[in-house]
């Protein structure tokens, strides 16, 4: 299973949900402009990689904003990339700070002038960043830079290579701590919701069922779509169809680095508040029970994690379940549990087939008590065969819970208009 938690849907009990997929890529076509418009005509230094090595070492070794704007170089884009870079480091509480040249900047691969460099990146997150503030992050970017008149070179912007982009290169980082829970928005983020008491719902839902469940919620909330991607190390359109995301941000090995909740916005906030809840509530369960990056069943995982956000809900099945029954109805009931590959697509199916799984756990819910379920899950998310954690909590086979599960389904499209 990936590293990550995703999930489509186009109704109020998904987590992902299918949006329209726009043609905006993300680019850095702007010219590093003069101050009367034209185009700088410098060119890149033939000592690029000594030149960008001495600035790195100075930008991680500076202690002021001054410093560290003056490391950045003389260009306009680079003075703002500087400030916005500097601001984003103390909201985060960075430490051990470290930035190694590997290749590139030599050529020139834009008609501005200016080039990519491959650069490598570590550091720490502060303690209150809901981060994890022992784990030492690590990830791979590429740096835009541009020539200056004077022989010099200016660092203008930045974007993911190969892995996710560290928070405080993607744009103006901001941080809110509440009861148990940490949002880091990133050039504002997007006012639609009340992130931090949402955060705070979703904890407080997942502790009900989970008693044991333990540790902070970080919800990353970043302005664009592109900032999401790059954050995710992944394309535009990949990211597209999905609201939301548990995963970890960099390339860090370490059990200390935190699993976060990181929101697309382009998408997360098209739904209102309590379908915003369900996928919030939704991919806490991920990171409060440690199923980020699991390689356990997928619809014990997925499933589970639709109990906890559904537990309490009021809706009816028409607005939870609406896709699945519809199919039932039409005939068409699974015949066996879901497997990983359907969970591998994006098609329009895959909204049905969560809803599959949630019904499942549903169906167990009001036949058995909670800790039962927490106790499949559980066994499960630690590596034992479902056969055997379903026959050990609640004495069912896997073929029992299938026809079980098969008649629930055709019983509950029948009460449903």
């Amino acid at each position: 299973m990936a590293d990550t938690s995703r999930r489509p849907s186009p109704n109020v009990a998904a987590v992902l949900v299918l949006a329209l997929l726009a043609g905006v890529l993300l680019l850095w076509q702007r010219p590093w402009e003069s101050s009367d418009g034209d185009v700088a005509s410098a060119e890149l230094p033939s000592d690029v990689s000594s030149r960008l090595t001495g600035q790195l070492r100075s930008l991680a070794a500076a202690d002021s904003q001054k410093d560290f704007v003056a490391a950045a170089g003389d260009l306009p884009d680079a003075t703002r990339f500087g400030r916005r870079t500097w601001s984003s480091l103390i909201a985060l509480g960075a430490t051990n700070l470290d930035l190694r040249y590997v290749s590139g900047g030599e050529v020139a691969d834009r008609a501005d002038g200016s080039a990519e460099a491959v650069v490598d990146v570590a550091w720490r997150a502060g303690q209150e960043s809901g981060l994890g503030a022992t784990a030492l992050h690590r990830s791979t970017v590429a740096l835009r830079i541009a020539p200056e008149a004077d022989g010099g070179l200016s660092i203008v912007d930045a974007a993911s290579r190969k892995g996710p982009l560290p928070l405080w290169l993607a744009g103006r980082v901001d941080v809110e701590r509440g009861r148990g829970t940490v949002v880091v928005s990133v050039d504002g983020g997007d006012g639609s919701f009340p992130l931090v008491s949402m955060g705070e719902v979703a904890r407080d839902a997942v502790t009900q069922v989970v008693p044991k469940a333990a540790g902070e919620i970080t919800v990353v909330m970043p302005h664009t779509q592109e900032q999401a991607a790059m954050l995710l190390g992944q394309e535009s359109d990949t990211v597209a169809p999905i609201a939301a995301v548990a995963t970890r941000l960099d390339d860090s090995a370490s059990a200390r680095a935190r699993d976060v909740v990181v929101l697309n916005p382009r998408v997360f906030t098209t739904m209102d508040q309590r379908a915003a809840q369900v996928v919030l509530t939704h991919e806490a369960t991920h990171l409060l029970t440690g199923a980020v990056g699991t390689r356990a069943a997928t619809w014990v995982v997925e499933g589970f994690a639709d109990f906890v956000a559904l537990h309490d809900d009021t809706e009816p099945l028409s607005v939870s379940a609406g896709q699945v029954l519809t199919q039932v109805r039409d005939g068409r009931v699974p015949k066996q549990l879901p497997d990983a590959e359907q969970f591998s697509s994006a098609g329009r199916g895959l909204g049905a087939v969560y809803e599959s799984t949630w019904m499942i756990f549903r169906m167990l819910g009001e036949r058995y008590p909670d800790s039962s379920i927490v106790e499949l899950y559980r066994a499960v998310l630690a590596g034992r065969p479902v056969a055997r954690a379903l026959d050990a909590s609640m004495g069912l086979s896997e073929k029992q819970l299938t026809a079980q599960w098969r008649r629930y389904l055709t019983k509950s499209a029948s009460t449903v208009s």
